[in-house]
């Protein structure tokens, strides 16, 4: 089963450990090249057309394969055929889970739009996870797929910028009990999340300098990063 673990005693790279026109984001090889400098992960999973949970980040194909059309249009074993712009292919959550060293842990993102039933899909990717040895979490921008989430697997809520969602109580919007919050960069100081914070973790994203990194070291109990020297980001957001 999944373990628990502390959000706070760890860095993330976002997608993995990916850089323009090297490793892509989304790939195994981004994700494996993170656990080799000792950081977690986060990434994205959302359902082919047979509802089974593969790692991708948009809802069309168009940004970061040669293809076109909705990920959700495509079943298992055509999207597991399509490559990434700059390597490597599209991979299910369990091809990543059966690769993961285990060392670090997983922050699993539950993409939910489209035709997504989000506690069917939310439901669906706990089985997965809770046949993962290592420390793992789940989490959404959906509140439907956090709730549908079993307790006994950590969950995180995901909350929308507020120059999205207009909202003045950011941390009034994980309506369900949860591990940890997750918040955009420019929200990080909202005092409804600092507040949260003497209950619940902090994790900010998504971290894209050094500079801001530290900033944000104070106010915030864990970063989720790209762009920069993960040995970087592991010293100015864990004070190693």
């Amino acid at each position: 089963m999944a373990e628990r673990f502390d959000p706070s005693a760890y860095a993330y790279a976002h997608r993995g450990l990916w850089t323009t026109g090297g490793l892509p984001e989304n790939s195994l090889a981004a994700f494996l090249a993170a656990a080799e400098h000792g950081v977690g992960i986060e990434f994205d999973v959302r359902p082919s057309a047979d509802g089974i949970p593969v790692i991708f980040h948009d809802p069309v194909l168009d940004r970061t394969t040669e293809q076109t059309g909705a990920v959700e249009s495509r079943t298992r074993s055509e999207l597991t055929e399509i490559s990434l712009i700059g390597g490597g292919a599209i991979i299910t959550l369990e091809t990543l889970l059966e690769a993961w060293p285990a060392t670090t842990p997983l922050l699993c993102e539950m993409k939910v739009d489209g035709a997504t039933d989000s506690a069917r899909f939310a439901r669906t990717v706990a089985d997965l996870m809770m046949r993962h040895t290592g420390p793992a979490a789940m989490m959404s921008f959906c509140t439907e797929a956090v709730a549908a989430t079993p307790e006994h697997v950590q969950r995180g809520q995901l909350i929308l910028p507020s120059s999205m969602s207009g909202a003045t109580d950011l941390a009034a919007t994980a309506v369900t009990k949860v591990d940890y919050l997750a918040c955009h960069t420019s929200d990080a100081a909202d005092p409804g999340l600092q507040s949260a914070r003497s209950t619940l973790p902090l994790i900010t994203w998504t971290v894209k300098d050094t500079d801001a990194c530290e900033a944000l070291s104070a106010i915030t109990d864990s970063q989720i990063f790209e762009g920069f020297d993960p040995a970087l980001a592991k010293r100015h957001i864990l004070n190693t």
